[in-house]
């Protein structure tokens, strides 16, 4: 195995090692990169998106593993977009370039798809509940209830939210939206 490919595989292997430790936007973008060299649908992807990966990197600090980051998001955003009213659901979507790559179980597939590309099973496998929970989230119980699958109690929407909000506003949503969306996961 040549250099270069145990590098890739040791920075993705180290994102999903285990649950317990954070991981970073270099980390996730050093994989990606070298996931991605020579192919061009991978950087076309949620994982190619410098503000998507932002929007994951921002969950750090929630020592969340990336199926859990990825996942709780896509489960937020599927609410978001089951609940707003369309207009500013669109908002939402135009103030980060990529967020629709996330919705639901999008980015799981994305990031499960990430290990196909290296030649292995990068990331840590994601139960078909689990994924179904994520791609059908209609209350703030489906919400609950899709954060449990991931393996993560309901309380850590809290700590979901005002990371959410603060990235969202910092990429220009209007603060009209943010209040829905604040209102909608339960701050």
């Amino acid at each position: 195995m040549n250099v270069t490919r145990s590098l890739s595989l040791a920075a993705v292997f180290s994102l999903t090692a285990s649950t317990a430790f954070a991981f970073g936007l270099d980390d996730v973008t050093n994989a990606v990169n070298a996931a991605s060299a020579g192919n061009n649908s991978a950087s076309s992807s949620m994982l190619g998106n410098p503000q998507t990966l932002d929007l994951v990197s921002s969950l750090s600090s929630l020592n969340l593993s990336p199926q859990q980051a990825v996942g709780g998001t896509g489960a937020m955003l599927d609410l978001a977009k089951n609940q707003l009213p369309g207009a500013q659901y669109a908002q939402l979507l135009q103030s980060v370039p990529g967020l629709d790559q996330l919705v639901g179980s999008n980015g799981l597939q994305q990031l499960s798809g990430l290990g196909s590309i290296l030649g292995g099973s990068a990331a840590t496998p994601v139960s078909g509940a689990a994924t179904a929970a994520v791609s059908n989230v209609n209350s703030l119980q489906d919400l609950n209830n899709a954060f449990g699958a991931l393996g993560m109690d309901s309380s850590m929407i809290d700590q979901f939210t005002p990371l959410l909000l603060q990235y969202f506003g910092k990429q220009g949503a209007d603060p009209s939206l943010l209040g829905s969306l604040g209102s909608l996961w339960g701050a």
